[in-house]
């Protein structure tokens, strides 16, 4: 199945007007019209229009970009990530060498080099796209048995398929449309500065786009990434000082990725579900309820240790066992993977998977984070029960760090362990307590269903890759 490029008029005059620099030649970009960069200060008293109570465009660039907000200047070659594609040992596949910044003024990277960066789709690897392997991983579904009888080149090149798709049809319904655009628009450019007849042919997308999928935090072989790459959730936020971009590509502490939608079936596919199945406040019961599997345990479990002490250590199972005979709190564990008992001191940690019609009868829905973002979190906000859960110590294109406790949902500690305090304050406080779950969902409705919402999210992702690929340049030239 070949992608089908997007056929709508491209808006250039809009884009000429939304950057402040010149995109026919690599100089130092400026900051987006508009007004300030940094995040927006929100007035929620004012919230009937969606500027004083959602981000706006310019905000969410810099949020998303972190580190690589701003590319160095033209004149300072030191600044760029030089890459160079090697030879792959079938001769089929190049791989990737990137050289990091030279002399850096605060992590010296002149020896620092990333070989052998490879186009191989899989979970939790930094790899470089390869726009055939994308469209490959995101539109063909077989088995490993029938894929050798065809000798199908791309089984090779794609780890866990099944689990990879929905990132790869991401890639390919968003990134890619994104760099095509990009690439028409800087022909379009070229050809009327020539006054040469306009050509829609594109090339591949120059430099090599940096990705890494899944859940884990850093990459398995290259460990923390400092280079510019595209993932779903940064490294990590400070959830006391609000994260902000740097005036630099060279920053002063961990450097983060770039924030991209990803798997946005597992994140927002249950949106809609939301508007078929929800019901009014006043008719939702007077409980909280969790539902989730054991996700979260790489840091908290440890073999050697007793069940009763394993749970204890792990967010989503002490929920669970502290709140056994609740009666404002029902939460279970949908699976254990395998990590615990199903009941444990004569407590029922595992109830099974509950349709999200039953979850959206109660008032409450606890949201507690697994490996990143908890999943369920955004159909939660969209709907009209309250959300409680632990300050985000992850965002992603929801931008969950700038959700504010007691305006978008009711803050608990860490282990969650007052939650049973703070569901007792929605039960007493329910007028309080309803305007908050409004809000929420509001900022999910001005985030996905918006009038304007779409052509939000292509300004953002275009304008991402247009600084994104001013941060490279190959090797060979200066």
């Amino acid at each position: 199945m070949m992608l089908i490029r997007p056929q709508r008029q491209p808006s250039f005059l809009p884009i000429a007007l939304f950057v402040t620099f010149c995109i026919s030649s690599r100089v130092c970009l400026g900051e987006i019209e508009g007004g300030d960069a940094d995040v927006d200060v929100l007035d929620y008293s004012r919230g009937k229009i969606r500027a004083h109570r959602f981000p706006s465009v310019a905000s969410r660039i810099k949020l998303y970009m972190s580190n690589w907000y701003t590319p160095p200047c033209q004149d300072d070659n030191d600044g760029f990530f030089r890459y160079s594609y090697i030879d792959d040992d079938d001769n089929r596949w190049p791989k990737l060498e990137v050289t990091g910044l030279k002399d850096h003024p605060l992590v010296n990277q002149t020896t620092r080099i990333m070989n052998g960066i490879q186009s191989k789709v899989e979970p939790d690897m930094l790899f470089f796209m390869d726009e055939k392997t994308i469209m490959n991983c995101a539109n063909y579904s077989y088995d490993e048995e029938w894929g050798e009888k065809i000798k199908d080149p791309y089984m090779k090149r794609i780890e866990f398929r099944h689990n990879m798709r929905m990132y790869c049809e991401d890639i390919q319904d968003l990134l890619l449309p994104a760099w095509y655009h990009l690439e028409f628009e800087k022909n379009l450019l070229h050809n009327n500065n020539n006054n040469e007849e306009v050509t829609t042919t594109v090339g591949p997308p120059p430099p090599p786009t940096l990705i890494q999928f899944g859940d884990n935090k850093q990459s398995h072989i290259y460990k923390d990434v400092m280079v510019p790459h595209i993932k779903k959730f940064p490294t990590n936020i400070n959830v006391e000082i609000q994260r902000t971009a740097l005036n630099s590509a060279h920053g002063n502490y961990r450097f983060q990725p770039i924030v991209w939608k990803l798997a946005t079936d597992r994140h927002y596919k249950k949106l809609n579900d939301v508007y078929r199945y929800d019901t009014q406040w006043s008719h939702k019961k007077d409980m909280a309820v969790f539902r989730g599997q054991l996700t979260g345990s790489r840091d908290g479990y440890d073999k050697l240790l007793s069940d009763e002490e394993n749970c204890h250590n792990l967010k989503r199972c002490r929920l669970v066992y502290n709140h056994g005979n609740s009666t404002l709190i029902h939460a279970r564990l949908t699976s254990t993977r395998g990590r615990m008992p199903d009941v444990l001191n004569g407590v029922e940690l595992v109830g099974g998977k509950v349709k999200i019609d039953t979850l959206l009868e109660y008032k409450g829905i606890i949201m507690i984070e697994g490996n990143d973002v908890a999943s369920g979190l955004k159909w939660a906000l969209l709907s009209q029960s309250i959300v409680l859960m632990p300050i985000p110590k992850h965002t992603s294109w929801c931008m969950e760090e700038l959700l504010e406790p007691w305006v978008h949902y009711v803050p608990l500690d860490d282990f969650a362990t007052n939650v049973e305090e703070r569901m007792q304050w929605v039960v007493d406080h329910d007028e309080e307590a309803q305007r908050i779950s409004e809000r929420a969902t509001l900022w999910m409705e001005d985030l996905v269903f918006h009038p304007d919402a779409a052509e939000d999210d292509r300004l953002i992702q275009e304008e991402i890759l247009r600084r994104y690929q001013h941060h490279f340049l190959p090797a060979d030239k200066q």
